[in-house]
């Protein structure tokens, strides 16, 4: 009798072990529920699926080869362009200049923000350098032959009628990641915030 008892209590005290052990495991997944499987949202326009990202080897403002794409820098702000544009192109670069310099310091320097020209007649690397900087000293400049530049152009929906000498392109801001993919679009007139919060997640 003794014996039973004692398995009876060894039983009784190992499921109130368990119930406390299943207690505690609810109330872990109760609180953390809201960080598992949360989506990630964005404020720019997802790619879905993400597009492979074009590369070239450009001409930076020194006048020296240049790739537009980093390997393994983990965010790219891409954006194309010319230096006497009167309205999208000083609109969009003061909004990621602002939303670089809004970054903490070490999500900075995982962000590069590249301008390339559409205007290869006009913009020479000194001329490019000398606009991108006046933005932030950080901003990469690229230029080149037109030759160099319509394959680029082509490969990103840029467009510019040189017959004309009209000069169209996209206006938009291309999200580039670590994995050379375009994730995410924005027109010119993005806010800076946005762009500062879409940052930050893409390099944390």
């Amino acid at each position: 009798m003794t014996g039973s008892r004692g398995l009876r209590v060894s039983r009784a005290l190992l499921l109130v072990a368990s119930s406390l052990l299943l207690i505690a495991a609810l109330a872990v997944f109760i609180i953390a529920r809201p960080h598992f499987g949360r989506p990630v949202t964005y404020a720019g326009t997802p790619i879905t699926p993400p597009k492979a990202a074009s590369d070239a080897t450009l001409l930076d403002g020194k006048g020296q080869p240049a790739h537009v794409l980093a390997p393994g820098v983990p965010l790219t702000f891409l954006f194309f362009g010319y230096t006497h544009c009167p309205d999208e192109c000083p609109l969009a670069l003061a909004s990621l200049a602002k939303a670089y310099r809004d970054l903490p310091p070490a999500q900075a320097a995982r962000t590069r923000i590249v301008f390339v020209t559409v205007d290869p007649e006009h913009d020479s690397p000194a001329v490019v350098e000398r606009y991108v900087t006046g933005f932030d000293p950080h901003f990469i400049g690229l230029t080149d032959s037109r030759a160099a530049l319509e394959p680029l152009w082509k490969a990103y929906g840029v467009a510019v009628n040189p017959e004309s000498h009209e000069i169209s392109h996209g206006d938009a801001i291309y999200a580039i990641d670590a994995t050379a993919h375009v994730v995410l679009i924005y027109p010119p007139s993005v806010p800076a915030a946005d762009l500062a919060s879409d940052a930050a997640k893409l390099t944390s």
